[in-house]
């Protein structure tokens, strides 16, 4: 039986949030078996009712053809829209599948009604395809790009949001958590700050889904977007759009789709009035029964207490590799998140991974072109990045600061050190 058909799902003290049944969740995840995976910012494992959900489908359209087979799980690809709504609030109908984070975001953003002389808003540790889609815009409709810059702490400071706020300002847009390190940007504060104007409110949540409690209600955004791949433990190819009411009151689909509109007559169409306008019609089901079982999984596990315990071996490997000699950590002070970054003296940061990978650990490079604007300023050009996530076991995290003491103090690498 899953773990996830067999726990309480109501919310639990931080004490009890840690008290999994970490083997039975290992025994779900096929692949801890030949390595530790600490990549769950790129891509997270599977669990077994995750892949499975996928196997069934793909086993039924070999038999019944992909027409047939999806019109079967009709009532299955709705699961999907409820537990969305369950998981981060709002209701079914303010939720579009997608197959990306950025394909939602894109469907988001270039919805939004920019005229020239227009401006957004946005912050300093913005995501790199978020940043290219915002040059082009500006390209496109003449709108001006305010960024708000970190503060003297290296944060972000919703005040310095706000400030760049005026009566031109068609859209704020954020990322929770950024890519490249554990910050967490204060987007409930802003959420508030901006409640009551016109400007519209876009949040990147794909980071921070699955590793944090995140509730649309409680940020105050009017979108949202996220992938399955990462910390939510789903496919790839796969993710969601969250479009409150102002949002599909406001956004102008760029584009439309017989899912979208239908055609009426021969020169009218009805456009429909829910999140699902942005959605195409033909797309994986295998991956949409998926992304709705790893939903199903994270809420009957319960939501609160595997964040928590994702966010307390967070906590422990950040420190862990702080008491290591020659460690440089990369995060900006105070990242609290389960992305932990960091350089190692003499190594170069492609080489610890491909090391790493020899070893039997998953972990992750993040680049400068990843997060230009705060990298840049902080003069890294590429950093290691780690991300555990709750199904990882305490002797994974031993075992990993173990190899990075092992690679600092130069045993068995020499000939990954640089002059």
């Amino acid at each position: 039986m899953s773990i996830a058909e067999n726990v309480e799902t109501e919310p639990l003290s931080q004490t009890h949030a840690v008290s999994l049944d970490i083997d039975c969740l290992r025994n779900e995840t096929p692949g801890v078996e030949d390595h530790v995976h600490l990549d769950n910012a790129g891509a997270s494992l599977m669990p077994w009712p995750v892949v499975q959900a996928q196997i069934d489908h793909i086993g039924l359209e070999a038999r019944l053809g992909g027409y047939v087979a999806e019109a079967e799980r009709e009532p299955e690809k709705e699961k999907l829209y409820r537990r969305l709504a369950g998981v981060f609030g709002g209701a079914k109908e303010n939720y579009a599948f997608a197959a990306s984070a950025v394909d939602a975001w894109n469907k988001a953003f270039y919805s939004v009604p920019f005229s020239s002389g227009d401006n957004l808003v946005t912050a300093f540790n913005e995501y790199c395809s978020n940043y290219v889609a915002y040059l082009h815009m500006a390209e496109r409709h003449d709108i001006e790009i305010r960024v708000a810059p970190a503060g003297v702490d290296g944060r972000l400071d919703a005040g310095s949001v706000a400030a760049l706020v005026d009566d031109r300002t068609r859209l704020v847009s954020l990322s929770h958590v950024p890519s490249s390190s554990g910050q967490i940007n204060p987007v409930s504060e802003v959420g508030r700050m901006l409640k009551g104007s016109d400007v519209l409110y876009l949040v990147d949540a794909c980071q921070s889904v699955g590793q944090l409690a995140v509730h649309v209600d409680e940020i105050g955004c009017d979108m949202m977007t996220a992938t399955g791949r990462k910390f939510l433990r789903g496919p790839r190819g796969t993710g969601f759009l969250y479009a409150g009411p102002r949002a599909l009151a406001k956004l102008k689909p760029a584009m439309l789709t017989n899912q979208a509109a239908s055609w009426t007559t021969a020169h009218q169409y009805d456009l429909r009035t829910d999140a699902r306008v942005f959605e195409a019609w033909e797309r994986g089901i295998a991956g949409q029964l998926g992304l709705a079982a790893a939903l199903g999984y994270l809420r009957d596990l319960g939501v609160e207490r595997a964040t928590a315990r994702t966010q307390m071996l967070a906590q422990r490997l950040r420190d862990g590799l702080a008491a290591v000699k020659g460690v440089r950590p990369t995060c900006p002070d105070g990242a609290s998140a389960a992305i932990i970054t960091f350089q190692l003296d003499g190594l170069r940061p492609e080489d610890i991974k491909r090391s790493m990978a020899g070893r039997g650990f998953a972990v992750q490079v993040s680049s400068v072109f990843h997060t230009r604007l705060d990298m840049e300023a902080r003069g890294i050009e590429t950093t290691v990045r780690v991300s555990p996530h709750y199904y990882n076991s305490d002797g994974d995290i031993d075992a990993f600061l173990t190899v990075v003491e092992d690679m600092t103090y130069g045993h068995g690498m020499p000939a990954l050190r640089t002059s």
